[in-house]
């Protein structure tokens, strides 16, 4: 009797456990295999490469340096210290290395030349600095798992990590070179240490968290939210708990000054010519695109429609169960824990809402571990035994098949509020949907269609020949100009038209490809790329 006791102790305590191993190997896999058949995404062209300069030239003097803090240049750029690349590609104006203009902006074409080098042939180094991106992720996703599991338990845990490791809107943004996935993940870090260090009162929660802290504060600028929110978090363990360390506080706060300091090789120069270049940036008005809409003011709701039709169905009912379940607890002032869960989302949604920054879902990428944690308390209704059961699992396989299906397309989920990735179109574009990434599905359509040269209007700052793409210009953003030619023949034949583009966002004339909109496409690559073939 008491080993069979035993056993069945044994397998409650391995199946969570196992059901993390397995997640993240999947959350791996999935990614890994998604993003070698993608091409570069807007960003990341002008990112590729960035770390490497700066790590060997201790210089921010180049455009995009100081786009960015460097870390997430740092991560991806590993793989590019143990290949050589063309110094050449690197040179800068020195008439112009202090403005902040220049050091802000795009350098497309350096990236398209990198990426062109006989170095990154079949995309190898491209891919290898994305799957930096997907490392960082995983250790996301374990400490998803570890705070979802000191809160409620293994059930919870092992919820938390499935929710992260098919998330949709995760897989996305992991394979790209870009500083979502690392902002993300150090800010969820660094609010977990936090937690235990008021919890704790340990040291090593303090140095832990304020590494976490500075690393957060050297992936993007919007991480100076964590400031403000500690704060408030800190107010409300005061009033809760009455119990407060200023010590282990201090320690926290100086940690991460130091960490920041030292990712900068202690000249915070840039970080602050940074901070500046973003507010001066953010007064840019541009174009916006919502649900068919546009705008150059912005929406304040743009994020909160944003959130409801990309993040899945699932995810949003076990937030609502954990919600009430919240306020259950809340009548036994028992709220405290859920705080450092719900605050950090409460922020970044005022602050992109109030500041009407409407640029995709990436912007707001943070808060979504949060969620995954708070979501994961729904599985106490749910746990092995109760009467709940069978609904968990069609719900959990709803989810998981949802994330399947998009495979490999994940910038271009949408649920089923909207009609899911065919009419994501319609309700949003940019990094939502198109972020010029489906340049080798074309040609690949292009080679199984026996099609020679296509008529192209694309959106996005990779290039098409270097996939062997034979095209006509047709307007872009921001495709080079090729050969002229005669306009009479731009509406005849084949054409691929980019998501962004078709929907006008970026040009003077929104209507510019009106006469394509009522056509219906033959085929649409990765739901970014629509092909039409016109013989009339």
């Amino acid at each position: 009797m008491n080993g069979d006791a035993g056993f069945s102790n044994l397998k409650k305590h391995l199946l969570p456990a196992l059901v993390l191993v397995l997640s993240l190997l999947l959350f791996m896999i999935k990614a890994v295999t998604s993003m070698v058949q993608e091409s570069s995404t807007w960003d990341e062209t002008c990112y590729f490469g960035l770390g490497k300069y700066i790590l060997q030239n201790h210089r921010w003097d180049v455009p995009a340096s100081i786009r960015h803090p460097p870390l997430s240049y740092y991560i991806h750029s590993i793989p590019l210290l143990f290949f050589p690349t063309d110094p050449n590609l690197w040179k800068n104006d020195p008439l112009r290395a202090k403005e902040r203009e220049y050091l802000g902006s795009s350098d497309v074409f350096r990236g398209q030349a990198l990426l062109s080098s006989p170095q990154n042939k079949g995309d190898r180094l491209l891919d290898l600095s994305r799957f930096m991106m997907v490392l960082t992720a995983v250790l996301m996703g374990c400490f998803v798992y570890f705070w979802s599991y000191s809160l409620y338990g293994k059930w919870s845990a092992s919820l938390a990590v499935v929710l992260f490791s098919f998330s949709p809107n995760i897989l996305a943004h992991a394979r790209l070179i870009t500083p979502d996935i690392t902002v993300t993940t150090f800010s969820f870090m660094t609010l977990y240490y936090f937690w235990r260090l008021l919890r704790n009162e340990r040291l090593a929660d303090s140095v832990l968290g304020g590494i976490c802290l500075g690393f957060a504060l050297l992936a993007k600028f919007t991480s100076v939210l964590l400031l403000p929110i500690c704060f408030t978090l800190v107010i409300l363990w005061k009033i809760k708990r009455e119990r407060l360390n200023m010590l282990c506080i201090l320690i926290f706060v100086a940690a991460g000054i130091a960490v920041l300091c030292l990712g900068y090789g202690m000249h915070l120069g840039p970080y602050a010519a940074g901070i500046l270049y973003q507010r001066e940036a953010a007064h840019i008005d541009y174009r916006r695109f919502l649900m068919g809409h546009y705008s150059t003011g912005g929406w304040w709701y743009y994020y909160i429609i944003v959130f409801l039709i990309k993040t899945p169905i699932v995810t949003i009912v076990f937030l609502a169960i954990s919600t009430v379940l919240l306020i259950g607890k809340m009548a036994k002032s028992e709220w405290i824990d859920e705080a450092f869960l719900l605050t950090p989302p409460a922020f970044i949604f005022c602050f992109f809402c109030l500041n009407n920054h409407d640029m995709g879902l990436r912007y707001i990428l943070p808060i979504y571990p949060f969620l995954f944690v708070f979501a994961s308390k729904a599985a106490q209704v749910f746990s092995p035994g109760k009467m709940l059961t069978g609904l968990y699992i069609v719900m959990l396989t709803w989810y998981v098949g949802a994330s399947c299906y998009i495979h490999p397309h994940y910038l271009a989920y949408f649920n089923e509020l909207v009609g899911g990735p065919n009419n994501g179109y319609k309700c949003l574009v940019d990094s939502n949907l198109d972020w010029g990434q489906d340049l080798k599905g074309l040609k690949s359509y292009m080679e199984e269609h026996s099609i020679s040269r296509i008529g192209l209007s694309y959106f996005g700052s990779d290039s098409p020949d270097r996939y062997g793409i034979a095209y006509d210009w047709l307007p872009s953003y921001v495709l080079r100009y090729h050969d002229p030619i005669d306009p009479k023949t731009t509406r005849k034949g084949w054409i691929a038209i980019s998501a962004t583009n078709l929907q006008g966002v970026y040009f003077d004339d929104v209507k510019i490809f009106a006469w394509l909109k009522w056509r219906k496409p033959i085929a649409k690559i990765g739901y970014s790329i629509f092909i039409y073939k016109i013989d009339d």
